[in-house]
């Protein structure tokens, strides 16, 4: 079974400056970008990824339970 989590990517996160602002990446992939201005920073982030409290996170879906690769079904402890 799979539940949505919330996973904290903040170390992973990594930027380079680019025309606009800055380029954000977790894992060398693209995750959005950094535009800034008068008011202050603009975050645009893909979808599956949040900041929130100055961290970023990403949604994931994670196995939850037992990962069971077999099922007894003949009470003799072998395989269906």
């Amino acid at each position: 079974m799979f539940e949505r989590k919330k996973i904290d990517i903040t170390d992973r996160v990594t930027a380079k400056f680019n025309e606009n602002g800055m380029k954000l990446y977790a894992d060398k992939q693209p995750i959005g970008n950094v535009e800034s201005n008068e008011q202050g920073n603009h975050y645009h982030l893909e979808t599956g990824y949040m900041m929130e409290n100055n961290r970023f996170y990403q949604y994931a879906d994670v196995q939850t339970g037992n990962d069971q690769k077999y099922t007894d079904c003949d009470s003799e402890e072998g395989w269906c």
